[in-house]
């Protein structure tokens, strides 16, 4: 009981010090004193500073998809809320996950790259696998629900973006409610016909 709860507070404090200097500047000496531990308390835990980061991305994953629950259609509307309300309730964690995708688009060589792109794919398996639920039940129609887990994860991080930038004051109940439209009703006006016109 006590290892769990003093990794947890590792992890914690590994988000924190990520989300304020970046990956680079994130050091286990700052983790640690973040932590108000002694650096070789972590590594009694961690071998080094990447299973840390791992650890830390994981945790905070878990505890997303512990959060997803429900009939297929209640699952969506689980995932887009959590996702949203995850980026307010935890700023740290969220920061951390938007600082691994930055880290694998300006350097996917860098050794953490190939770990780093695992993780999004998990998450993005997860997404798909909730919509694929939904298609199987009849809740959503046919379609490429690997695309459309793509297209919905970067709207959710473009809400988490616009609040974290202050371009926004909706809440992150509002910012569900408004992709969750988009999803389940789409932008054209159903009195529109153009676009089967154009698409034909």
């Amino acid at each position: 009981m006590l290892r769990e709860f003093r990794v947890r507070e590792i992890l914690d404090a590994t988000c924190r010090v990520v989300s304020r200097y970046g990956f680079q500047g994130a050091t286990v000496d700052r983790v640690a004193e973040e932590a108000k531990i002694a650096k070789g308390t972590i590594y009694l835990y961690f071998h080094k500073k990447e299973e840390l980061f791992k650890a830390a991305v994981e945790q905070g994953m878990e505890n997303f998809t512990n959060q997803v629950r429900g009939a297929p259609l209640e699952k969506i509307v689980c995932l887009v809320e959590a996702v949203l309300k995850l980026s307010d309730t935890n700023r740290d964690f969220f920061k951390m996950l938007l600082l691994e995708r930055n880290l694998l688009a300006a350097s996917p060589d860098h050794p953490e790259a190939s770990h780093t792109l695992d993780l999004y794919l998990d998450y993005i398996r997860f997404i798909e696998e909730t919509l694929q639920e939904a298609v199987d039940a009849g809740v959503l129609r046919p379609h490429d629900t690997e695309a459309s887990a793509f297209a919905l994860s970067e709207s959710m991080r473009g809400c988490f973006q616009q609040r974290a930038l202050g371009l926004t004051a909706r809440s992150a109940s509002e910012d569900a409610e408004i992709l969750l439209d988009l999803l389940m009703h789409g932008v054209l006006s159903p009195d529109y016909n153009g676009y089967k016109e154009l698409s034909s």
